[in-house]
């Protein structure tokens, strides 16, 4: 299922901001090394393809159950696909191209615990020429009505598991990202951009994520509540082999 990437378009970006972006978020503007393992995310929207790459994955993650696989699976997809496409958005305004057809996993063969990177076939800067709200509009729609939500429906039904879990795996890392920004030294401008941004995530209409409702009201938090809030569900790591509950877990 490997195929040879090159090195991506890059265009836009400063070299600190590259350095910034793959050091935090493990996305990579490089050619992935000979030894390492490339998968674009449209390939894993095939079921038998997805099977394959869960059932590959799972002994590494530490699960032989599917459902376990497919969320801790998805917990790491959601990480590499919104922490560095947020920080552009909000931190530079800039955005990547987040369509599912431009993402790319990067299996580093680590025999240690299954942490891929990711990137972009074009991770060209795209900067706002509009009025920033609907720019920040079409940033948020196009990640996940053409990216997140399309891998979570099919996670959940092929590895048969619950849609709510998978969407509070993407929410952490949203909350976790801004209230860590929150906490830092940033000029005003900037600390308002963080906290305007935030809040969109609870005003967005339904249209954003491709579906009839906001996913994810039933999270919502105080803004400035810190990023380490007790989940509602439950992320399955517990039933990997040596796993526990995380510190945020329902179960603890």
């Amino acid at each position: 299922m490997s195929i040879l990437l090159s090195t991506p378009k890059s265009n836009g970006w400063t070299a600190d901001e590259k350095n910034h972006i793959s050091s935090n978020y493990r996305f990579s503007f490089q050619a992935p090394y000979e030894n390492e393992v490339v998968v674009s995310a449209e390939q894993l929207l095939n079921q038998d393809n997805l099977l394959q790459f869960l059932d590959q994955t799972g002994p590494r993650i530490g699960s032989d159950k599917r459902a376990v696989t497919g969320s801790l699976f998805f917990k790491r997809y959601a990480f590499c696909s919104l922490t560095s496409c947020l920080y552009g958005m909000t931190m530079l305004n800039k955005s990547f191209d987040m369509n599912i057809k431009n993402v790319y996993l990067i299996d580093h063969n680590s025999e240690s615990m299954w942490l891929p990177s990711f990137t972009l076939k074009d991770a060209s800067a795209r900067i706002s020429t509009e009025l920033r709200e609907d720019w920040r509009s079409s940033v948020i729609e196009t990640l996940f009505k053409e990216n997140i939500s399309i891998m979570l429906n099919h996670v959940a039904s092929t590895a048969r598991i619950s849609k709510a879990t998978l969407w509070e795996n993407a929410w952490i890392y949203i909350r976790w990202v801004y209230e860590t920004w929150l906490s830092e030294e940033h000029p005003p401008e900037v600390k308002q951009r963080i906290q305007d941004d935030y809040a969109f995530f609870m005003d967005a209409s339904p249209f954003h994520f491709g579906g009839t409702k906001n996913p994810f009201h039933r999270f919502k938090t105080p803004i400035g509540c810190g990023p380490t809030k007790t989940r509602k569900t439950c992320c399955l790591y517990y039933k990997t082999e040596n796993g526990t509950c995380c510190s945020t877990c329902p179960k603890r």
